[in-house]
């Protein structure tokens, strides 16, 4: 009997101890992704400054995943709006971004860059701050590194990499 109670406890414990660790992979992690844009940018001269700025519209999609709520091959619609400055110091771009899920979950995100360029065949890396969003997305925060290349035709392309946590 006693030995019956013993190995109904370990199966109990490895049991809240695999519960834990599920939870906890799904509190944190990190994916990679893959983004493509038609962007909208007009520019204006204004005393020696290049003006740069308007909407970013495509597509992203998870290319790897640690698990938690970036699943291996989901996509979403991806809408962005850039304002960048070039002027004798380099660029300082910044663009607010909302991912809207096939779920209608939507991810916040703000990117950063401040080198490179915004011409076809320019480009440049960069950073993101995850800043939460809608269902799945609620309480996450995190960060990304990107390379975004742009293309002829207003087009763009852009790899991703993050780190999340859900608070």
């Amino acid at each position: 009997m006693r030995a019956r109670k013993a190995a109904a406890a370990v199966v109990a414990a490895a049991l809240v101890i695999l519960a834990a660790q599920t939870a906890t992979a799904q509190e944190s992690g990190s994916f990679e992704e893959s983004r493509s844009y038609r962007h909208g940018y007009i520019s204006i001269e204004h005393g020696g400054v290049t003006y740069t700025g308007g909407p970013a519209t495509g597509t992203k999609t998870i290319i790897q995943s640690s698990g938690g709520p970036f699943v291996v091959g989901a996509s979403s619609v991806a809408q962005c709006l850039a304002f960048s400055t070039i002027a004798e110091d380099g660029l300082r771009l910044e663009a607010a971004c909302a991912d809207t899920d096939t779920s209608g979950d939507v991810l916040h995100a703000y990117a950063f860059r401040e080198q490179g360029s915004l011409a076809a065949g320019g480009g440049g890396e960069g950073w993101w701050e995850i800043r939460g969003g809608t269902g799945k997305y609620e309480g996450i925060t995190g960060s990304c590194t990107y390379r975004t290349e742009y293309l002829d035709g207003s087009l763009l392309v852009s790899l991703t990499a993050c780190t999340w946590t859900r608070s």
